[in-house]
């Protein structure tokens, strides 16, 4: 604990003292990343892809190549790469570290120069590690597997879930002990390797010699280690949440000074996003550099410092650094001032630009308006259509019997706490059972609806969004769904949307006028380019840049499952075609607010919702 304190204490005084260069290199490093490394991560991504055959790569697809041995080892290339990329980075900083722990001055150039000298060396050793890492995992992602197949398989997942029965609390239990397991086996190990990248880089050691030596020296000094950098995680994490909640608390003081005046409100959006990535910037390089400083300082406690590093630091020095000056010239802070403000004015016009005049935006009912009815019901889909739904949203799979039936688990366990699997039953048993008494007794009479039957009530009311469920043991669901759409004439009222790839290319093959849609929740590569109308994705792969992407190749976006109003006007304003919500009236509730505000006022609230502080958005209507 005293030697952990000593050596924080003196990696601050070095920070203190070469914070400039530190920085210096933090933003050359920065802009190489975005110059140089990323289009190599992206061209190594883009192998990844084409290895598959895809476009693109979502949810199952990720899964099933992942498993693959071409998979793993493109986890190990892509690990090793990025691995990589982060320690090129320290090699730099520490370069300035060891100046600074022997009282001399190493100029940026060398720096960049001796590090990038090594680049070859650090990949073998980023590689290495991850591929370590992965060898270390693997037996405990295995005894998870196997937990998760012994104990939660028995029943759909969403009813372990949703009523987590003891059977969902003892995997839990298993999974948090083998969690406990795997840290005990990697920090240790970890902290092992703390004094690979020195060694590499001032003893002139291969990736090898530098694990083993590092494993050697670090011997004795693991809990020193591990309890050093255990308090630096929880420092300099608590510090940029505190840097940042700053910025936020200083926009909300702003906010409401500022009024309707629309190019006030287009500086203040952009000052306060570059102060906000000016904020990210700072916590990033106090946080690498901040890690460099301490790996150095116990690098030369623990057996560093010797005649080879001290000749690297030799040839380190020999770079002359610039003489030290003002900091900041005048002239210089004028230059900043109106760059600063050029691109805060920029930022400001592109947020102006990118909020929505005009609300175009369809209401998906996820399994209908199920917060208030038992999803995937005749109950369910009424209330949708009462609240002013667009679409009624709905799961259907085959029973065994050849029935198309709208359901979204594989057994009825969760809504109607029977074991029956629905491609086991036939479709009069399964619509024997209860599947509304679990949301409320009022529903006792639900039962589980054919899509015939969702198809007669939407006609002429509203649309339907089919989503195809596969669990592996389908017969003959596209044509069954063809079928029963164009029986009920509807083709033009329907778009069909899955998670498998493989099955809207079925149904595109059977009907290429038809709408159809990949649904997503991750995705690796380009989603965009895939041969859909629409993209069903996750509220994490939601960004503007990925809505202006689809739109450029004529794709509509629709996002699931959005449920909170701030949410909702977010989603809106950045671009979605669509929301699927299990609240459609609070949807529309949102939609008529944002039809009765001007584009000064949008923009307000942008801002305000980019400061986590949402002006009043509406509230959710009352259920009756």
């Amino acid at each position: 604990m005293i030697e952990a304190v000593r050596i924080a204490k003196r990696a601050l005084d070095d920070l203190r003292a070469s914070w400039r260069r530190l920085l210096a290199v933090e933003v050359l490093y920065t802009l190489a990343t975005f110059a140089l490394l990323a289009p190599l991560a992206s061209l190594a991504l883009r192998g990844v892809i084409r290895m598959s055959g895809q476009a693109a790569l979502s949810d199952l697809d990720i899964l099933h190549f992942a498993l693959r041995p071409v998979g793993i080892g493109a986890l190990v290339l892509l690990g090793g790469l990025a691995l990589a990329i982060a320690a090129l980075q320290q090699a730099c900083l520490m370069a300035i570290a060891l100046g600074a722990t022997g009282g001399q001055t190493v100029s940026v150039r060398a720096a960049l120069v001796h590090g990038t000298r090594h680049a070859l060396e650090i990949l073998r050793v980023a590689i290495r590690v991850a591929g370590t890492v992965l060898l270390i995992g693997a037996p405990f992602a295995a005894a998870a597997g196997l937990t998760y197949l012994g104990l939660l398989t028995e029943f759909d997942i969403n009813f372990y879930l949703t009523e987590r029965p003891p059977a969902f609390w003892r995997a839990v239990a298993v999974v948090t002990v083998l969690g406990l397991g795997l840290a005990l086996a990697l920090v240790p190990r970890l902290a092992s390797w703390v004094y690979a990248l020195p060694v590499l880089l001032f003893e002139q050691a291969g990736a090898r010699a530098a694990l083993a030596e590092s494993r050697r020296r670090s011997a004795g000094h693991r809990w020193t280690v591990i309890h050093l950098f255990g308090v630096w995680l929880v420092a300099t994490s608590l510090a940029g949440a505190l840097a940042l909640g700053a910025v936020g608390g200083l926009g909300r003081l702003i906010v409401p000074l500022i009024g309707e005046s629309v190019p006030v409100l287009v500086l203040a959006l952009g000052a306060l996003v570059v102060l906000w990535g000016l904020t990210n910037f700072l916590i990033g390089f106090f946080q690498a550099s901040s890690f460099a400083l301490l790996v150095v300082r116990l690098y030369n406690a623990h057996g560093g410092g010797g005649g080879s590093s001290a000749r690297a630091l030799e040839l380190l020095a020999r770079e002359k650094a610039p003489r030290p000056g003002m900091p900041f010239s005048m002239p210089g802070l004028w230059t900043a001032l109106v760059v600063i403000t050029t691109v805060a004015a920029g930022i400001g016009v592109y947020f102006l630009r990118s909020t929505r005049v005009e609300d175009d935006v369809v209401i998906i009912a996820h399994r209908g308006a199920s917060n208030y009815a038992p999803e995937n019901t005749l109950a369910a889909m009424e209330r949708a259509l009462r609240d002013r739904a667009d679409f009624l949203e709905i799961d259907v799979q085959e029973s065994a019997d050849g029935e198309v039936v709208v359901i979204h688990d594989v057994d009825l366990m969760k809504v109607g706490r029977s074991p029956l699997r629905v491609w086991q039953a036939a479709a009069a048993d399964l619509r024997a059972v209860d599947v509304g008494s679990w949301f409320g007794p009022e529903f006792s009479d639900q039962r589980i609806p054919t899509l015939r039957e969702v198809l007669e009530l939407a006609r002429g009311r509203g649309k339907v969004n089919i989503e195809l469920k596969y669990y592996g043991f389908e017969d003959r669901l596209e044509e069954r769904m063809v079928d029963i759409v164009e029986a009920a004439e509807m083709a033009d009222q329907v778009e069909v949307m899955s998670l498998k790839a493989s099955g809207i290319r079925t149904v595109r093959a059977l009907r290429p006028g038809w709408t159809v849609g990949l649904l997503a929740a991750t995705a690796v590569g380009d989603l965009t380019r895939a041969d859909v109308d629409f993209l069903a994705v996750n509220a994490g792969l939601a960004r503007r840049s990925f809505f202006r992407s689809a739109h450029r190749r004529g794709k509509a976006v629709y996002v699931w499952t959005v449920n909170d109003p701030v949410d909702m006007w977010h989603f809106i304003s950045a671009g979605a075609d669509g929301l699927i919500t299990d609240d459609p009236a609070l949807a529309r509730q949102v939609l008529e607010h944002r039809a009765g505000l001007g584009s000064a006022e949008r923009l307000l609230v942008s801002l305000a919702l980019f400061l986590g502080n949402p002006l009043e958005p509406p509230s959710a209507p009352d259920e009756a």
